[in-house]
């Protein structure tokens, strides 16, 4: 009888020696090659976005080359002729937020990266602007994951991939206020997956490992963290996945 990991087993390329040249990988191998540490990412990370330009219309114009989901192209269109300048973004903030949330759902799941990705240029662009935006942003995760995207690999990955660019991008501000950060992103942390809240703590590691002391222990008297978390978090960083190797559970 086939159990649920095997039910989700999906076709990879076969990486390792042998003829086949595809295998079947079970949903936890797939869980357990889940990599995200944008500090080290592969990508340069350009400074400045192109002259005239935003990071979010980069990353818009670079998405619609590379997707051509017909969600996504009509999200285009849309957020085109909004997001020209930087003044522009500022100004329509709201409005482009609220587009990008509503196209958080797994029926959408062709257009899922580029959103992703939009959601963490925006915070670049933003920067200390984008904080009241964080916790509609977590909800808006936490809602995705509860709607199915906790059982597919590729779009878990996608997700912290994005709340890690964010976590990056806004680093300098956050570290100031590290409660705000653990506050907005509780359900995420405590979410009733193992790996979904390991991929958290990887997420967030960086940041309270370089947050001050004092920031730390304010948000662990608010009760706002479990001491076994705050460990995790703090300690194992990029080791995560070892653990993720060692430990998953479905």
């Amino acid at each position: 009888m086939a159990t649920p990991s095997a039910a989700k087993a999906v076709k990879s390329l076969n990486t390792s020696p042998g003829r086949r040249r595809f295998v079947f990988k079970a949903f936890s191998k797939q869980i357990e090659e889940i990599e995200i540490d944008v500090y080290r990412s592969l990508d340069p990370l350009k400074a400045e976005p192109s002259p005239g330009s935003t990071f979010f219309r980069d990353c818009l114009i670079q998405w619609r080359e590379l997707n051509t989901a017909e969600d996504f192209i009509s999200f285009y269109e849309e957020m085109m002729p909004l997001v020209q300048t930087l003044p522009q973004i500022i100004l329509q903030k709201e409005l482009i937020l609220s587009k990008l949330l509503s196209s958080l759902h797994i029926k959408g799941r062709l257009s899922l990266e580029p959103i992703l990705r939009l959601v963490a240029a925006l915070s670049r662009d933003l920067l200390e602007d984008f904080f009241p935006f964080l916790q509609r942003i977590a909800d808006s995760l936490v809602s995705l994951l509860k709607n199915g995207a906790d059982r597919e690999p590729e779009i878990i990955e996608q997700i912290f991939t994005s709340w890690s660019c964010i976590m990056m991008y806004l680093q300098k501000y956050l570290v100031r206020d590290t409660v705000h950060v653990l506050k907005v992103s509780v359900k995420l942390r405590y979410y009733p997956k193992d790996y979904v809240q390991e991929l958290m703590a990887e997420s967030l590691s960086f940041l309270l490992r370089n947050a001050p002391v004092q920031q730390l222990i304010k948000g662990t008297s608010r009760k706002l963290l479990k001491g076994s978390f705050t460990y995790f978090a703090w300690t194992l960083g990029p080791y995560s996945n070892w653990h993720r190797r060692h430990s998953w559970e479905e």
